[in-house]
């Protein structure tokens, strides 16, 4: 007597869930619709926050390239570096799209964990932690293998993510891409970003005015680096110079005095170049680079050192 009443009820039940089941295929459809949406407006987003930048060594002043396929530190300048968007993602995660081909930078090529730009989509290997260091200078770290990136890997520096910690070769800038191309347009053009680095000295002008090359031995042992607060330090090979100078559109300032050690150098060759090193640290009002080499002049234009890019 009772079966009735129960297959009706299993009946009533089974309409009711089919009923629901046919309205909540639109519901669902619609969620799924809005979460795409929200998906595409977050991503619009964070490209809309994108900034075009420059990747610049703080180890070599040099700015990152595609060499091989790879990136490299190599460019010595922005003239031939490659230009790079950078998306913000949660946190301090940033990921790099390649303006040229509109593909995104990914770390773990290869088995050197090189990066190079090609990847279609931002995920693990393409995202990374960006950590301060020293004012404006930048660690990345890759998120999929927790390595900072290091330039300087093999002779070309490739960029990889192979470091346990941030150092020297770990340390980055970012170089606004639309100052650097005003400051590229300008005559003169340099500044002190754009010379940072470690350079050998090839010429110091000696006593009379004449520039004279620095001879094989003194030349292998003759170094100069600047930072990007424009601290300088040098030396022939005997003692060790260091001074303050700022750099803005191809003109140089000295801001304080040359410090140096008080060694006593093998002879007056080391002694006369050591004047000649002061005297362009002190005295030069101009600074000109073609290609690797810098040249220090005073303000009528006179050279009075040359330096190359290591």
């Amino acid at each position: 007597m009772n079966l009735p009443f129960k297959a009706g009820s299993i009946e009533w039940r089974h309409n009711r869930a089919s009923l629901n089941g046919q309205q909540g295929v639109p519901a669902m459809k619609n969620l799924v619709r809005s979460c795409l949406a929200l998906g595409f407006l977050l991503a619009a987003e964070a490209m809309a926050k994108a900034e075009e930048i420059y990747l610049q060594s703080v180890q070599s002043g040099k700015y990152v390239t595609i060499v091989g396929g790879t990136l490299a530190a190599a460019a010595p300048d922005t003239r031939s570096a490659s230009r790079l968007d950078t998306v913000r993602l949660e946190g301090n995660r940033i990921a790099f799209r390649d303006v040229r081909t509109g593909s995104f930078v990914r770390a773990g090529v290869g088995q050197g964990t090189f990066l190079a730009a090609g990847s279609p989509h931002i995920r693990g290997w393409e995202t990374f932690e960006v950590m301060g260091v020293n004012g404006r200078n930048v660690a990345l770290r890759s998120v999929q293998n927790g390595k900072f990136v290091r330039a300087g890997v093999g002779k070309r520096s490739h960029l990889a993510a192979v470091s346990e910690r941030a150092s020297g070769w770990e340390t980055f800038r970012f170089v606004d891409a639309r100052s650097a191309g005003q400051t590229s347009s300008q005559a003169g053009g340099v500044d002190l970003g754009d010379l940072v680095g470690n350079y050998r000295i090839t010429h110091i002008a000696a006593d009379n005015g004449f520039l004279v090359q620095l001879g094989q031995q003194m030349a292998a042992r003759a170094r100069l680096g600047l930072d990007d607060r424009g601290q300088v330090s040098a030396t022939i090979g005997c003692n060790s110079h260091s001074t303050r100078i700022a750099v803005r559109n191809g003109r140089v300032q000295p801001d304080g005095q040359v410090m140096q050690t008080k060694m006593r150098c093998a002879g007056q060759g080391e002694t006369a170049a050591e004047d000649g090193l002061r005297r362009a640290l002190t005295t030069s009002r101009l600074i000109v680079r073609e290609g690797r080499t810098v040249t220090f002049k005073a303000a009528n234009g006179a050279e009075l050192m040359k330096i190359r890019r290591m």
